[in-house]
């Protein structure tokens, strides 16, 4: 008897020693980090290359009535002719830069006798910097690549502008895309290529693009001048995307939302 009375008077101390589990409140659970829209961009691309007239200031009038009822942004263009000391000739880049109140970079890949062909990036925001890249690639005539980086206000956006070779091969393509590829200094900026890109595959160097023809309307992707690519991630993502005729060709719109990481209990 006196053993089980020492068994249990044991017991008892041990669960009297045993304090209660803390209550654990809302406020100890860790902040968890969420994606929070904290800007949307619009972001368009057009290839002139195929346009077979002489643009007069009309015409980019009206190509800019089209961009500011669209609320265009970022502008892309690809392929333009200008002669900036042609006083009888309509400077595209100089004009439509007037006609948006934008900012502007241009990128040219050939200028023979003052005739200067190249590309343009266009920008409501400021323009941090622009650098422009030719292909080392045996097809390769005068085509470059001009990356533009702009200042967004919650974060820089990377934009570039090109025409690839037209001949170019498959492998050259590639060498072409890992060129591209370079000017991406860190995984989670955002960062868009446009142009004459080739049909999107799955390939170690296509991979790490998006194509967005896969958010376009159906039909309306084989109306683009000018394709887009986007490297997406959690805090770059397309919102809409459709294309647009225009006097001077088709846009491809893309309408991008930038995150930030918030807090969330």
């Amino acid at each position: 008897m006196r053993c089980v009375r020492s068994t249990l008077l044991v017991g008892f101390l041990f669960l009297a020693g045993c304090s209660a589990p803390p209550t654990v409140t809302k406020s100890d659970v860790p902040a968890l980090l969420q994606p929070k829209l904290t800007l949307s961009i619009k972001v368009a691309c057009v290839d002139l290359s195929g346009y077979g007239k002489r643009i007069e200031k009309k015409d980019i009038e009206r190509f800019s009535a089209t961009l500011k009822k669209e609320q265009i942004e970022i502008l892309a263009v690809q392929g333009i002719t200008r002669y900036p000391n042609v006083k009888t000739r309509v400077d595209f880049v100089n004009e439509l830069a007037v006609q948006m109140d934008m900012r502007h970079a241009f990128g040219e890949s050939i200028d023979i006798s003052g005739r200067q062909e190249g590309n343009a990036v266009f920008s409501v925001y400021p323009i941090r910097s622009n650098q422009k890249k030719e292909y080392d690639v045996p097809s390769a005539f005068a085509e470059t690549a001009l990356h533009v980086s702009i200042d967004a206000g919650v974060m820089d956006v990377a934009i570039v502008s090109t025409r690839l070779p037209v001949k170019a091969s498959s492998d050259e393509l590639a060498k072409c895309m890992r060129t591209i590829a370079e000017f991406q200094k860190s995984p989670d900026a955002p960062f868009v290529v446009t142009g004459n890109l080739p049909a999107y595959k799955k390939s170690r160097d296509f991979e790490i693009f998006t194509d967005l023809q896969s958010s376009l309307p159906d039909g309306s992707a084989k109306l683009q001048t000018s394709r887009l690519w986007y490297m997406q991630g959690d805090l770059f993502k397309v919102v809409n995307a459709r294309t647009v005729k225009t006097e001077l060709g088709t846009l491809t719109v893309a309408e991008f939302g930038l995150y930030q990481q918030s807090r969330t209990q």
